[in-house]
């Protein structure tokens, strides 16, 4: 399953924040493919793949621990193949 948690920084905190996680740890998960800056709603995106909901839930509960995250959403990707089949 693909992953998508987004964060929200607090203001002022933006940069300090990025550069902990595309630099620290939560970048360097093993499930973890990708951060990004985001315009909107959140600040910051991260895309990870895990075999299951709580590999998935770790990932996002360390990027919520990095300091200046102030709110995380995490949605579930799914192939429509493995929805609804072929």
């Amino acid at each position: 399953m693909i992953f998508l948690t987004f964060a929200k920084i607090e203001a002022g905190r933006e940069r300090e924040a990025y550069l902990a996680v595309a630099k620290g740890e939560v970048a360097n998960l093993p499930y973890v493919s990708g951060v990004y800056l985001t315009f909107g709603k959140y600040d910051i995106v991260v895309i990870h793949e895990a075999p299951s909901l709580r590999e998935a839930v770790q990932t996002a509960v360390k990027l919520r621990n990095v300091p200046g995250v102030k709110d995380t959403q995490t949605m579930v990707c799914m192939d429509i193949k493995e929805v609804f089949g072929e």
